[in-house]
């Protein structure tokens, strides 16, 4: 049990109490769904259910839209933070199983250069 309440992504709340939880009405949950943004875990029954990395991403999609950005660039920016995120995970990975340090931009110029 201990370990499903510490997994983020075990779909644990019912959309009525994310909504409550996040302050927004169950069709902003379920618009996200439908854009594809969020894609709730379902119960036995068919009812969607929220993870907590749900919730998060909610979140920050509610934050974009309270400072006036349109949903579409709201859904832009949060994939593309998803996208950075996972890039920066598969490159720590790489650099952990060859043993080989960070390369950075400015790395690269600087060996550029002395070529």
């Amino acid at each position: 049990m201990q370990d499903k309440l510490d997994d983020r992504d075990y779909p644990a709340y019912t959309m009525g109490l994310a909504a409550d939880l996040l302050g927004v009405q169950p069709a902003f949950l379920r618009s996200l769904d439908a854009v594809g943004l969020l894609t709730p875990g379902r119960s036995a029954g068919g009812q969607r259910r929220y993870s907590r990395a749900d919730l998060t991403l909610a979140t920050r999609v509610r934050g974009l839209l309270d400072q006036n950005m349109p949903l579409a660039a709201a859904i832009r920016i949060v994939s593309l933070e998803h996208q950075l995120v996972a890039a920066h995970r598969r490159i720590a990975d790489l650099e952990q199983s060859t043993g080989q340090p960070p390369v950075t931009p400015a790395v690269n110029e600087a060996e550029r250069a002395t070529k």
